[in-house]
């Protein structure tokens, strides 16, 4: 079964957090989209230098960004590589940041799709 790239359950419960104000969770998804763009164009920056260490606040920042508003697959994604970067080892930081950002741009997709169906 493929999981999908935004949790529907995940986002009710923030438009639920956030008073079912739509408007506001809508302002949110733009700052994490627009966010996400930078972090992850900080993480390509880190895997080209090979500058593990910077890995870390990226990945860090982009997982608790993407739980919040359902997408836990790539979350995941950050947590494993944040986890690796904390302990010296990335296997491939390339791939890795590439792979997070497939991730994101899925996410972002899902989100913005949402969005048009309403």
């Amino acid at each position: 079964m493929v999981t999908p790239p935004i949790d529907a359950a995940t986002l009710a419960n923030l438009l639920e957090a956030m008073g079912g104000d739509q408007a506001f969770v809508d302002e949110l998804v733009d700052t994490y989209l627009a966010e996400g763009d930078r972090l992850i164009g900080d993480l390509v920056t880190a895997a080209e230098s090979g500058a593990v260490p910077d890995l870390v606040l990226p990945a860090h920042s982009l997982k608790s960004s993407s739980q919040n508003v359902g997408a836990l697959e790539l979350g995941e994604l950050c947590r494993r590589l944040e986890e690796d970067a904390r302990s010296g080892e990335v296997a491939d930081p390339m791939d890795r940041a590439a792979e997070v950002r497939r991730a994101f741009d899925k996410a972002r997709g899902a989100l913005l799709e949402e969005r048009a169906r309403r």
